[in-house]
């Protein structure tokens, strides 16, 4: 398929159409990290739009930065790393979603080049990012980290590496692949506003666009003898996520988002992904660390200058009835897999 085409499909596959472009909130989006000496492993977004995709790769940094050795403990020290440690942290993370994207068997890694590739003809709409990029495809693992290695200023200080990144996990598990991963086939992975859907996240966080965050395959009986399959998550996930729209009973999270390999979870609130995780490696398979424990949240969209720490308490009940209307969002999301715990913000205002 030659370049035009292709970006003409991957433009189908994003908007829904080839007369969209990225807006301007994504075209200036890149992967760099907060200076606040506290919040140093965190990404920093400029923009709304984009965070379904910081969210998720902040999820698989984290994951390096904390659970990344073989120590089973992690301190707060790590949430401190120095500039070359966090950039490692950030290969490793692109490193692995690409690959797991690739079927662990291949990745592309979407470039730009400074220079216009092909013509865009007929009803296509330029938007000065696309046809500038080259495609680098890579089949073994160490190499695709070399690879980025190299070209790591591309994500972290050229302007568009959010883009980059989107393009390279769409094409590393392949236009047609991506087509089939979604339950309507004119389902698409950015939304009104440049927000990112769910397939656009499902991507990044297992490898596949599914549209749903329940655990396998649905069959749904549209009656006359027509079935549609709904597909969801089919293994356990590095990286979980929780949703408000749970807590709305809209969608139920399986368990393998829900229980991920590592207590590290995207929040989908209020169409916003933020990010929410532990530093003890032990919470997922130890029920007595879960009874009471603590979570840091870091939102890289709200210019964040202090860290946010909530213990939660799985030992006594939440708010009752009466106070059910002030509760924070992030409260709820916390609640869909520890029901009915007590939060406490350890001073920190709510965030309601």
């Amino acid at each position: 398929m030659n370049h035009f085409l292709l970006f003409k499909e991957i433009k189908t596959l994003l908007f829904g159409s080839n007369l969209c472009g990225f807006n301007e909130e994504w075209k200036v989006q890149n992967f760099t990290f907060s200076e606040v000496s506290q919040l140093r492993y965190g990404l920093v977004q400029n923009k709304g739009g984009p965070c379904g995709v910081l969210a998720a790769v902040q999820g698989c940094v984290l994951k390096n930065l904390l659970f990344g050795g073989e120590s089973r403990t992690t301190s707060i020290r790590e949430l401190r790393p120095s500039d070359t440690f966090r950039s490692t942290c950030l290969i490793k993370a692109i490193a692995d979603i690409l690959w797991r994207a690739g079927g662990e068997e291949k990745a592309v890694v979407t470039l730009a080049s400074g220079m216009q590739q092909f013509s865009p003809v007929g009803n296509y709409k330029a938007d000065g990012v696309l046809e500038t990029l080259i495609l680098h495809k890579v089949t073994k693992y160490d190499d695709l980290v070399i690879f980025l290695q190299q070209n790591i200023h591309q994500f972290q200080t050229g302007p568009s590496g959010c883009i980059l990144l989107t393009l390279s996990a769409v094409l590393s598990r392949s236009t047609d692949q991506v087509r089939k991963d979604f339950d309507m086939p004119t389902n698409c992975l950015i939304g009104a506003h440049g927000y990112c859907t769910q397939e656009l996240v499902n991507l990044l966080l297992t490898g596949k666009a599914v549209s749903n965050v329940f655990n396998d395959m649905v069959e749904l009986d549209s009656g006359n003898g027509n079935i549609t399959l709904l597909k969801g998550i089919t293994s356990r996930s590095d990286i979980g996520l929780l949703s408000l729209f749970e807590h709305y009973d809209v969608c139920q999270v399986g368990c393998y988002l829900k229980t991920p390999r590592y207590p590290i979870w995207v929040v989908c609130s209020e169409s916003h992904f933020s990010i929410l995780f532990s530093l003890q490696r032990d919470l997922l398979n130890d029920w007595k660390v879960e009874r009471i424990f603590d979570l840091y949240y870091y939102d890289g969209l709200a210019n964040q200058q202090k860290e946010i720490r909530l213990t939660v308490d799985t030992t006594q009940p939440g708010p009752g009835e009466k106070e059910k209307d002030l509760i924070p969002p992030l409260e709820h999301c916390i609640r869909t897999k520890w029901k009915d715990s007590f939060v406490d913000w350890n001073g920190t205002e709510p965030i309601l």
